[in-house]
């Protein structure tokens, strides 16, 4: 099976540090733009990581992605959008979809035995493309590139 990423949300890594300073100021989003621009990257990681840590998931539907999935099998994708229901699938030609997902449900893939090996193409793939590093290593640790 082969991934490709298609489309991501432009600057993944400040939508979900947004999300969730919104989560808890009442501050107008421009502002809160600006003070994350102002504090950068490293305070976007601190945010993740507090997102990690308390598992406030749902601010990382967010950041959502299209893929191109070569070689895989009606049965496969079936199973997966099956067990994870915010993956959606639409068939192209035989063994080629075009898959839709949030950066939750890549989590909720990850870290399912039955999802972590598609998922593990995918970040390969974010990883390769050099998509949301600050996000991959807070969600998924240093095991991409080693691998």
């Amino acid at each position: 099976m082969k991934v490709s990423l298609i489309w991501t949300s432009p600057r993944p890594e400040k939508t979900i540090a947004v999300a969730m300073r919104r989560c808890y100021s009442t501050k107008p989003i421009e502002e809160i733009e600006s003070e994350l621009e102002q504090k950068g990257a490293e305070y976007w990681k601190y945010l993740l990581g507090k997102a990690m840590q308390d598992k406030s998931l749902d601010v990382l539907e967010h950041f959502t992605m299209t893929l191109l999935v070569e070689g895989a099998g009606e049965t496969e994708v079936g199973n997966l959008v099956r067990g994870f229901p915010y993956l959606r699938a639409t068939q192209l030609k035989d063994s080629d979809w075009l898959l839709s997902l949030n950066s939750r449900t890549l989590v909720e893939l990850w870290r399912d035995p039955r999802g972590k090996g598609f998922a593990q193409l995918v970040v390969s793939e974010l990883d390769g493309a050099n998509v949301c590093p600050i996000f991959n290593e807070m969600a998924f640790g240093e095991r991409i590139r080693a691998s």
